[in-house]
């Protein structure tokens, strides 16, 4: 008897929850996968985006620019001064002019942003164009004017850039327009999420932008100083009309933190404490420029550390001050008050601080209360550092009939005496106007000054003695012309020095400029000598055997003149 076994299906039932489950799954997965594209599609926006920031800030790092002659890309390479620093443009020029003069008043991050129209419109039309390389080729001829060596932005944008969720508008410049320097560079990014602009859900999904831009500026090396939430009032597309108008900060209300911004990726937490008028939202990136940069003495580049200044909101270049032992007071090594070290650190074992000194390289003015013989008063003044110099006078017996027996009847004037000293006027910087003082529109010139102090002298009249002890005027002077042979310089017979004179001349004929190029300094001299042989006193005009050391500066206060229409009036008296 053979058996036979029933073999059973799967019902219905069990298939329909087998296809079930199985449509869960698959729509987890496409879930899934949707937002790994979305995230993909955020992640290349972004880098676009900061594509073009970091293409900027590191021209705006260059102090010139390298561009290629033939553009064959060999290394016949010129270099081109960074137009953002050149002073050539101007604000009030054509478009190029404005891209690389205008700077933006919004000095401090919680100042209201700037939207009067001195930003970059970052579009190929208008400013970015003047960033990319001669050799691009745009509609409008918007380039700059020499071939890149290496490329700072690519030549053309995205296709449909302005029809992206996330768009760069704009760029503004935070600096001076006259020293055309940059202190900081904000990127102004808006958000265009697609044909649903007013829905709030939609406006405020540009945080999930987020982690994008983290991952892209990671990728980039880019640090920003902060990210702050902007937004327009009316919604505005980002098109070549609109781009950069109506922004501004997203602030938290109320009276105590009204000043305080909202961080980009903080909107979640502060959706109760901001106002919902705003149509679009987008991002602000603000980045201190130069970092990394050498300084200049015109600051237009930044340095490697910088500090804040909490009082002007902007960021300035450090000067540390160590802290006495009890952490308030400034102290040098030897107990100075307020002392300010330029020091480097050292490995060297035979320096035992471990610093060496620090080498500030810098046109520098100071600032200082001066007594003013002139006036007879202390006055503030500005001053350069001063420079020390070791001259001596030209004449010697043989060359000259420089010994003056009758010094009542000479007449010869300073400038038409020979063996003088006769030095080119220093140059003197010229300092800008006075941002406070209204009044001072033009630029202060500071003048030069000189004085002279002797260093080396001898009673010398150019005396010798014969074999037979007697006396006549035929030698040289001592020559001082070289201080270290000064002691045995002099192989005359000397005699009784009575008196010295020593003039200062600053001779500017009528044809020089106020900036004194052209004019120089006249130093002469007179000795009075006592010949004890002959019993006769003599002068004697810019000896050799006389030297002086001269100390040149610049200062507010002029080279003190007491020709008063030739009567050689006299300074006035100290006040009490």
């Amino acid at each position: 008897m053979s058996l036979t076994k029933k073999s059973k299906g799967f019902t219905l039932l069990e298939m329909i929850i087998v296809m079930g489950i199985m449509g869960i799954i698959l729509a987890t997965i496409t879930v899934y996968k949707k937002r790994q594209i979305e995230a993909v599609g955020r992640q290349n926006l972004a880098n676009v985006v900061v594509g073009d920031i970091y293409g900027l800030l590191t021209f705006a790092n260059e102090d010139v620019i390298g561009v290629d002659e033939n553009g064959d890309g060999k290394a016949d390479v010129l270099s081109l001064d960074n137009p953002l620093y050149d002073k050539k443009y101007v604000p009030n020029g054509d478009l190029k002019n404005k891209t690389y003069s205008q700077r933006v008043s919004n000095i401090a991050l919680t100042d209201e942003i700037d939207n009067s129209g001195n930003y970059i419109q970052w579009d190929n039309s208008k400013g970015r164009g003047y960033f990319t390389s001669k050799s691009c080729k745009n509609g409008n001829n918007s380039v700059a004017e020499g071939t890149f060596f290496k490329e700072y932005l690519p030549c053309n944008q995205p296709t449909n850039s302005s029809h992206r969720d996330l768009v760069l508008e704009r760029v503004d410049m935070v600096g001076d327009e006259q020293t055309h320097s940059i202190d900081r560079i904000d990127f102004i990014v808006a958000y265009n999420p697609g044909p649903t602009k007013s829905s709030d859900v939609q406006k405020f999904s540009i945080e999930n932008y987020t982690t994008a831009f983290s991952e892209a500026f990671a990728h980039y090396g880019l640090v920003y100083s902060r990210a702050d939430m902007i937004y327009r009032s009316t919604a505005m597309s980002s098109t070549a009309n609109n781009y950069g108008k109506n922004w501004t900060l997203l602030k938290l209300k109320g009276a105590a933190s009204e000043d305080d911004a909202i961080a980009f990726g903080s909107m979640a937490s502060h959706m109760d404490e901001v106002a919902l008028n705003m149509q679009q939202l987008g991002i602000r990136f603000s980045f201190a420029a130069g970092v990394g940069k050498y300084l200049k003495s015109d600051g237009s580049v930044g340095a490697d550390n910088l500090c804040w200044n909490s009082t002007a909101g902007t960021m300035t270049h450090c000067l540390k001050v160590n802290e006495g032992s009890t952490g308030t007071d400034s102290k040098g090594r030897n107990d100075e008050d307020g002392v300010m070290h330029l020091t480097a650190e050292t490995t060297d074992p035979a320096d035992k601080d471990h610093t060496v000194t620090g080498t500030l390289m810098a046109n520098v003015v100071f600032e200082g209360e001066v007594f003013n013989a002139q006036t007879g008063k202390f006055e503030q003044a500005l001053m350069t550092n001063p420079v020390i110099t070791y001259e001596s006078f030209g004449n010697t017996r043989g060359s000259n009939s420089v010994v003056i027996d009758d010094p009542e009847s000479y007449t010869a004037d300073v400038a038409d005496e020979p063996g003088s000293i006769q030095l080119p006027v220093q140059p003197c910087p010229t300092l800008p106007p006075d941002p406070d003082n209204p009044n001072l529109s033009t630029k202060k010139a500071l003048m030069p000054r000189m004085v002279a102090a002797i260093s080396s002298i001898v009673a010398d009249a150019g005396k010798s003695e014969s074999s037979d002890g007697s006396t006549g005027h035929d030698s040289d002077f001592a020559d001082f012309i070289n201080s270290g042979e000064n002691r045995t310089a002099a192989k005359g017979l000397l005699d009784h020095l009575s008196g010295v004179a020593i003039q200062v001349n600053l001779e500017k004929p009528s044809t020089i400029q106020d900036d004194y190029n052209g004019a120089y300094w006249i130093i002469s001299a007179t000795t009075g000598v006592y010949d004890n042989a002959s019993g006769q006193a003599v002068s004697v005009i810019n000896p050799s055997s006389l030297s002086v050391v001269l100390t040149s500066w610049c200062s507010s206060i002029p080279q003190p003149d007491w020709e008063d229409g030739g009567k050689g009036a006299r300074p006035p008296k100290i006040s009490p």
